[in-house]
């Protein structure tokens, strides 16, 4: 499963960058919603679950299906340009056409494969899909008739949590994120001009394939999907608190939007799907593993390795090796003599990188 986006045709002016504070709310949501999927935040989303309000956590309950499985298209930007404030952003969604809200909110509500094309126009479509969401959960079902029955009350009810989420953390966290988005901002849009529009767009994901003919960019996600860029709007949208959740919406008529996620420079570097696989398969050996028993201690010769597991030098060298290959051993050079020590950093964060790369 994939999700590629074709690129034949395609010109950078086609693709905008730049910053949606309603996305990144929408991902702090998804966050505090699914604490399990985003590790690398979990002090932040203590603190935030701690301090919200009984009323902005009831709120969050009640419409986390738009922001859990199936994100709602309606909290992305909708248009360029890019770069509105979050009042921006939510005045546009109190304004879009009543019957707009309705389609684009269905499918999140739903959270599964429901054609909601005729859900204005057939009352028989309308009751399946009520039940189905019902199936699905109870919060769904009653999500779903509130949309289908009370729709101006369910967009005022979505706008009042978004605009209390502001008040009580979102606007600060916003104010510390925002430069760094930027940053990210000016260095992809510099990218888009310089390198081929597939080779832009993969940068977006380490575990992102390009595609030479025809042109396309191919991700790695739990989703299949293919969308064509030719004659539309891409709208690239960097994020804070998506990780490890790169986004793909395809929703027309609405521009197609990748919100991606951007690295924290001050954690270790993610590893890719590949690189996981294979220090999986290196840890693996029980020899190698041994070997990292001794490793893991102290700084140790090759020679004192051997002694001390009864194996060869050239095997003990070769196992060595395989563990150097893979970003698990550092060696440092003292006069005559070369001492190894397993990389417990990268070793720490393995279990976080297996978890990211299933559920990216």
């Amino acid at each position: 499963m994939a999700v590629v986006i074709t690129l034949q045709g395609a010109v950078p002016a086609d693709v905008a960058v730049g910053l949606s504070p309603l996305a990144e709310l929408m991902a702090c949501l998804h966050s505090i919603a699914e604490p399990e999927h985003h590790l690398a935040v979990r002090p932040w989303l203590e603190r935030v679950r701690t301090d919200l309000s009984a009323e902005a956590q009831s709120l969050i309950a009640v419409y986390a299906p738009l922001w859990t499985r199936r994100r709602c298209r309606l909290l992305m930007p909708l248009e360029p340009p890019l770069g509105q404030t979050l009042q921006q952003e939510l005045h546009r969604l109190e304004a879009l056409p009543l019957n707009d809200f309705v389609l684009g909110v269905a499918p999140s509500v739903h959270g599964g494969v429901f054609d909601t094309r005729a859900l204005l126009t057939d009352q028989t479509v309308r009751d399946a899909y009520t039940i189905s969401s019902e199936r699905r959960s109870f919060s769904r079902g009653e999500l779903a008739r509130s949309l289908l029955q009370t729709p101006e009350r369910m967009r005022a009810g979505l706008l009042e949590l978004l605009r209390l989420c502001a008040a009580e953390f979102f606007d600060a966290e916003w104010a510390r994120v925002q430069h760094r988005l930027e940053s990210e901002c000016t260095r992809l849009r510099a990218r888009v001009q310089a390198l081929p529009l597939p080779e832009a767009l993969a940068s977006l994901s380490p575990n992102a394939v390009v595609r030479h003919n025809p042109p396309a960019v191919v991700y790695d996600k739990l989703q299949s999907l293919t969308a064509d860029l030719r004659g539309r709007r891409c709208l690239l949208v960097p994020s804070a608190h998506s990780r490890p959740h790169l986004i793909v919406k395809d929703d027309p008529p609405y521009p197609l939007v990748v919100h991606f996620p951007v690295e924290n420079t001050t954690q270790v570097e993610r590893a890719t799907l590949a690189q996981v696989r294979l220090r999986l398969a290196v840890l693996s050996d029980p020899a190698r593993l041994s070997l990292c028993r001794h490793l893991v201690n102290e700084p140790i010769t090759t020679s004192d390795l051997a002694v001390r597991t009864g194996m060869t030098l050239p095997q003990v060298s070769r196992h060595l090796g395989r563990l150097r290959e893979v970003g698990l051993l550092t060696s440092r050079r003292d006069g005559r003599q070369i001492h190894h020590r397993l990389d417990t950093d990268r070793l720490m964060h393995l279990g976080v990188d297996v978890l990211t790369s299933i559920i990216r």
